[in-house]
């Protein structure tokens, strides 16, 4: 297969990146440029719609896994315009191009399509309701890809670990609590988040299967943002910093959140027949992770 992957920079679009390049022929989109040994992409603005047309066709395209996105929630509120522009705008017009190509299109959305209301782990049945501008324009952004139905739709919570200067939500309590800082830690959000790494292993199994329609691949359960500090305090074996109990309430936020978020990822592992870690276990991947790359001492 051949497989593009829009934001092949960012933390998914790497991961999945790192996954297929030793197993399939894989390219990509991104407009920052960063210099990593054996890897090249094109620095093409998604803007540029024209520009990624050519190269999908001269490309030869089977593939394109859509990860690009404006994620930063506060940062949606504030400028509607952009947020609707990359995450809805430019996912129509890409799966315009794939459909016309005839490329399989896998656009990566996210949990925040709800609105935390039912007291269960959501499923791809139940109601979508975003209580903020990044849920609806991702929303929006799954409506037009879905209207192909070779296409495929994985919402999602992700970390790991980024290349860039970012950092994703477990990098971020991993380096505030070595520098002894103190986090306030909410109680009444959970979600069921998944290490970047499993997820690229997933996405290339559905794949390979050629599966199409909406999934949900999310970690198996659920867990508060503050148990998962907690534990994540506790595998690490960190004795600096303070985590302390909090609730959403307490925080100015820009955009609202969806206080809960769990979903459930049944139909996945029915499908492709394998088990996707708890929140806990990923925790424990992560830590082996950063070990492995010398982010951490052993």
């Amino acid at each position: 297969m051949k497989i593009y992957i829009t934001g092949i920079i960012g933390m998914l679009g790497y991961g999945i990146y790192q996954y297929l390049k030793d197993r399939e022929e894989v390219d990509g989109f991104d407009i920052i440029s960063v210099d990593i040994p054996d890897m090249s992409y094109h620095k093409i603005s998604l803007f540029d719609m024209d520009a990624i047309e050519r190269e999908l066709v001269i490309g030869k395209a089977d593939i394109v896994i859509h990860t690009a996105a404006l994620v930063n929630v506060d940062e949606c509120e504030k400028n509607p315009d952009a947020a609707k522009k990359l995450n809805t705008e430019v996912t129509r017009q890409l799966a315009e191009v794939c459909e016309k190509h005839k490329i399989k299109m896998v656009y990566i959305s996210t949990d925040a399509v709800f609105d935390g209301n039912l007291l269960k782990l959501y499923t791809e049945e139940d109601e979508t309701k975003p209580v903020n501008v990044y849920g609806k324009t991702k929303l929006e952004g799954e409506k037009f890809v879905l209207q192909n139905p070779s296409n495929l739709v994985l919402r999602t919570n992700i970390y790991g670990r980024n290349i860039q200067k970012k950092q994703s939500f477990g990098e971020w309590i991993y380096q505030s609590l070595c520098e002894g800082k103190e986090l306030n830690m909410f109680m009444d959000i959970d979600f069921s988040p998944i290490l970047v790494d499993e997820l690229a292993e997933l996405i290339y199994k559905l794949c390979q299967r050629n599966l199409s329609g909406l999934y949900h691949a999310c970690g198996t359960g659920c867990i508060t943002k503050y148990d998962f500090a907690v534990k994540l305090k506790e595998v690490f074996g960190i004795s600096s910093g303070i985590i302390h109990k909090s609730t959403s309430d307490k925080v100015n936020l820009k955009a609202k959140r969806s206080k809960h978020m769990g979903m459930s990822n049944k139909k996945l592992c029915t499908e492709l027949q394998v088990d996707i870690s708890t929140p806990e276990e990923s925790i424990e991947k992560f830590y082996g992770l950063m070990k492995e790359r010398d982010i951490i001492g052993n």
